[in-house]
Protein backbone atom coordinates (compact mmCIF):
# COMPACT_ATOMS: atom_id res chain seq x y z
CA UNK A 1 0.00 0.00 0.00
CA UNK A 2 1.18 3.12 -0.73
CA UNK A 3 -0.03 6.87 0.32
CA UNK A 4 -1.22 9.25 -3.02
CA UNK A 5 -2.23 12.38 -2.77
CA UNK A 6 -3.36 11.59 1.76
CA UNK A 7 -5.77 8.82 0.19
CA UNK A 8 -4.80 5.22 0.86
CA UNK A 9 -4.25 3.52 -1.93
CA UNK A 10 -3.55 -0.50 -3.08
CA UNK A 11 -2.85 -1.58 -5.89
CA UNK A 12 -5.30 -4.79 -6.67
CA UNK A 13 -4.08 -7.17 -9.94
CA UNK A 14 -2.71 -3.52 -11.46
CA UNK A 15 -6.22 -1.50 -10.33
CA UNK A 16 -5.38 1.25 -7.96
CA UNK A 17 -8.30 0.92 -4.91
CA UNK A 18 -8.18 4.14 -3.00
CA UNK A 19 -10.34 5.20 0.66
CA UNK A 20 -13.15 5.95 -1.14
CA UNK A 21 -13.56 2.64 -3.09
CA UNK A 22 -12.77 0.62 -0.51
CA UNK A 23 -15.74 2.25 1.33
CA UNK A 24 -17.99 2.03 -1.85
CA UNK A 25 -17.60 -1.36 -2.10
CA UNK A 26 -18.45 -2.20 1.47
CA UNK A 27 -21.65 -0.51 1.41
CA UNK A 28 -22.51 -2.33 -2.01
CA UNK A 29 -21.63 -5.69 0.40
CA UNK A 30 -23.79 -4.58 3.04
CA UNK A 31 -26.39 -4.10 0.40
CA UNK A 32 -26.32 -4.63 -3.21
CA UNK A 33 -29.54 -2.34 -4.00
CA UNK A 34 -28.20 0.55 -2.39
CA UNK A 35 -28.61 3.87 -4.30
CA UNK A 36 -25.79 5.36 -5.58
CA UNK A 37 -27.35 8.90 -3.62
CA UNK A 38 -27.22 6.98 0.11
CA UNK A 39 -23.73 6.02 -0.59
CA UNK A 40 -22.63 9.35 -1.53
CA UNK A 41 -24.53 10.80 1.51
CA UNK A 42 -23.27 8.28 3.56
CA UNK A 43 -19.49 8.97 2.44
CA UNK A 44 -19.82 12.68 1.98
CA UNK A 45 -18.77 12.29 -2.30
CA UNK A 46 -20.29 13.25 -5.05
CA UNK A 47 -22.81 11.02 -6.59
CA UNK A 48 -21.29 11.61 -10.01
CA UNK A 49 -17.98 10.30 -8.41
CA UNK A 50 -19.97 7.36 -6.89
CA UNK A 51 -21.63 6.37 -10.38
CA UNK A 52 -18.18 6.80 -12.19
CA UNK A 53 -16.35 4.70 -9.38
CA UNK A 54 -18.90 1.79 -9.39
CA UNK A 55 -18.68 1.98 -12.79
CA UNK A 56 -15.30 1.74 -13.10
CA UNK A 57 -14.70 -1.37 -10.36
CA UNK A 58 -17.27 -3.38 -12.35
CA UNK A 59 -15.65 -2.79 -15.61
CA UNK A 60 -12.12 -3.72 -14.41
CA UNK A 61 -13.74 -6.99 -12.62
CA UNK A 62 -12.82 -6.01 -9.21
CA UNK A 63 -16.62 -6.10 -7.86
CA UNK A 64 -19.51 -7.85 -9.18
CA UNK A 65 -23.37 -7.22 -7.93
CA UNK A 66 -25.73 -10.15 -8.10
CA UNK A 67 -28.11 -11.94 -5.89
CA UNK A 68 -27.05 -15.28 -4.38
CA UNK A 69 -29.66 -17.87 -3.72
CA UNK A 70 -30.15 -19.04 -0.29
CA UNK A 71 -30.81 -23.17 -1.42
CA UNK A 72 -31.86 -23.77 1.96
CA UNK A 73 -34.89 -21.74 1.70
CA UNK A 74 -35.84 -23.30 -1.68
CA UNK A 75 -37.14 -26.75 -1.43
CA UNK A 76 -36.66 -28.48 -4.61
CA UNK A 77 -32.06 -27.74 -4.70
CA UNK A 78 -29.74 -29.02 -2.66
CA UNK A 79 -25.85 -28.52 -2.77
CA UNK A 80 -23.23 -30.60 -2.27
CA UNK A 81 -19.01 -29.62 -2.43
CA UNK A 82 -16.88 -31.69 -3.94
CA UNK A 83 -13.10 -32.13 -3.89
CA UNK A 84 -11.04 -33.44 -6.76
CA UNK A 85 -7.73 -34.94 -7.00
CA UNK A 86 -7.06 -34.49 -10.45
CA UNK A 87 -3.71 -34.71 -12.88
CA UNK A 88 -2.30 -31.45 -14.53
CA UNK A 89 -4.10 -32.54 -18.02
CA UNK A 90 -7.43 -32.36 -15.83
CA UNK A 91 -6.76 -28.53 -15.29
CA UNK A 92 -5.54 -28.18 -18.79
CA UNK A 93 -8.81 -29.45 -20.36
CA UNK A 94 -11.42 -29.67 -17.80
CA UNK A 95 -11.73 -26.73 -15.70
CA UNK A 96 -13.23 -24.07 -18.92
CA UNK A 97 -16.14 -27.19 -18.81
CA UNK A 98 -17.18 -27.33 -15.54
CA UNK A 99 -17.23 -23.20 -15.56
CA UNK A 100 -20.07 -23.34 -18.22
CA UNK A 101 -22.22 -25.75 -16.41
CA UNK A 102 -25.02 -24.41 -14.73
CA UNK A 103 -25.72 -26.22 -12.07
CA UNK A 104 -21.54 -25.31 -10.42
CA UNK A 105 -21.90 -22.48 -8.74
CA UNK A 106 -18.06 -22.59 -7.74
CA UNK A 107 -14.98 -23.67 -8.79
CA UNK A 108 -11.50 -22.98 -6.89
CA UNK A 109 -8.24 -24.03 -6.67
CA UNK A 110 -7.08 -25.32 -3.84
CA UNK A 111 -3.81 -26.30 -1.50
CA UNK A 112 -4.06 -29.42 0.53
CA UNK A 113 -5.09 -33.30 -0.36
CA UNK A 114 -7.39 -32.20 -3.40
CA UNK A 115 -6.34 -29.83 -6.36
CA UNK A 116 -10.15 -28.80 -7.06
CA UNK A 117 -13.18 -27.83 -5.05
CA UNK A 118 -16.58 -26.82 -6.28
CA UNK A 119 -20.06 -26.19 -5.26
CA UNK A 120 -22.80 -28.79 -7.24
CA UNK A 121 -26.39 -27.71 -6.71
CA UNK A 122 -28.88 -31.11 -7.89
CA UNK A 123 -32.52 -31.06 -7.73
CA UNK A 124 -31.88 -35.35 -6.55
CA UNK A 125 -29.96 -38.16 -5.49
CA UNK A 126 -29.79 -39.23 -9.03
CA UNK A 127 -28.42 -36.30 -10.55
CA UNK A 128 -26.08 -36.22 -7.71
CA UNK A 129 -25.00 -39.74 -8.33
CA UNK A 130 -24.78 -38.96 -12.25
CA UNK A 131 -22.32 -35.81 -11.82
CA UNK A 132 -19.89 -37.52 -9.44
CA UNK A 133 -20.16 -40.54 -11.89
CA UNK A 134 -19.28 -38.18 -14.93
CA UNK A 135 -16.44 -37.26 -12.81
CA UNK A 136 -15.30 -40.30 -11.94
CA UNK A 137 -15.35 -41.73 -15.71
CA UNK A 138 -12.75 -38.78 -16.52
CA UNK A 139 -9.40 -40.78 -16.42
CA UNK A 140 -7.73 -37.37 -15.28
CA UNK A 141 -9.53 -37.39 -11.91
CA UNK A 142 -7.74 -39.18 -9.60
CA UNK A 143 -10.01 -39.00 -6.39
CA UNK A 144 -12.84 -37.58 -5.25
CA UNK A 145 -14.49 -36.37 -1.84
CA UNK A 146 -18.23 -35.19 -1.31
CA UNK A 147 -20.53 -33.52 1.23
CA UNK A 148 -23.84 -33.29 0.80
CA UNK A 149 -25.07 -29.68 2.80
CA UNK A 150 -27.61 -30.23 4.87
CA UNK A 151 -28.60 -26.76 6.65
CA UNK A 152 -26.84 -23.62 6.13
CA UNK A 153 -25.96 -21.83 9.00
CA UNK A 154 -25.22 -18.85 7.61
CA UNK A 155 -23.99 -17.85 4.23
CA UNK A 156 -21.99 -14.05 3.59
CA UNK A 157 -19.85 -14.41 0.99
CA UNK A 158 -18.30 -10.75 0.37
CA UNK A 159 -14.56 -10.84 1.41
CA UNK A 160 -13.15 -7.72 3.02
CA UNK A 161 -10.98 -5.40 2.04
CA UNK A 162 -8.69 -4.04 4.87
CA UNK A 163 -7.25 -0.84 4.22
Amino acid sequence: MTADNNLLTEEINGYEIDSLDLNIIKLLQQNGRIAYSDIARSIDAPEATIRYRVKRLIDEKIISISAFINTGKIKYENVAYIEIEVSPAFLETNVSELITMENISYVASVTGEFDLMLEYIYQDNNDLLNFIGSLKSNPNVKRLNSRTILKIHKAQYPARIQP
